[in-house]
């Protein structure tokens, strides 16, 4: 059976519960799938493929992920490895959180250029402004966020049933 992990960042629980829903379907689907917060020290050595996925913030995944996905890319070899980002830039411009995941995939493989990235995509995320510091509040007057929970969850299970036979190598 192919054991898979889901690793995640998360800053106020939204990607936590897509990968909670990535793991529903890959189980339902017949791997032995599991969730966990990306760190150090989670071991590749005890699975078979990896989902990593993390909110975008400025082009970037949060460091957890980003760090763990470049760190543990020697010892995951050629297992493998899914990406996704969540955000909110793609409910008013898809285009451009598309093309801002896009180049956040492309600087993963210059970093680590021995991952197996056998799919990627973006979401759209969760965004409640009441969980922003007081500094990017100032920031979200002028470029307001639209706020509300914009996750599109037959998006989500359609894209991790779709990676069950990738996943097992089928």
């Amino acid at each position: 059976m192919t054991r898979v992990l889901v690793a995640y960042a998360t800053r106020f629980g939204s990607t936590h519960e897509v990968a909670s829903a990535i793991v529903h379907e890959l189980n339902a689907a017949g791997l032995q799938a599991q969730s966990a917060e990306a760190s150090s020290a989670l071991s590749p050595d005890d699975f078979d493929a990896f989902v990593i996925g993390s909110p975008m913030y400025g082009g970037k995944w949060m460091s957890d992920a980003a760090m763990f996905t470049a760190i543990m890319a020697e010892r995951i070899g050629s297992k493998p490895v899914a990406l996704f980002s969540m955000g909110t830039l793609g409910v008013n411009n898809p285009d451009a959180a598309h093309a801002e995941h896009n180049a956040f995939v492309e600087r993963i493989g210059s970093v680590a250029p021995g991952l197996n990235v056998i799919g990627h995509i973006d979401f759209t995320g969760y965004f409640e402004r009441a969980n922003l510091p007081w500094y990017l509040r100032i920031i979200d007057r002028f470029l307001p966020n639209p706020q509300g929970d914009h996750r599109d969850w037959a998006a989500i299970k359609e894209w991790a049933r779709s990676l069950v036979p990738v996943l097992t190598g089928e």
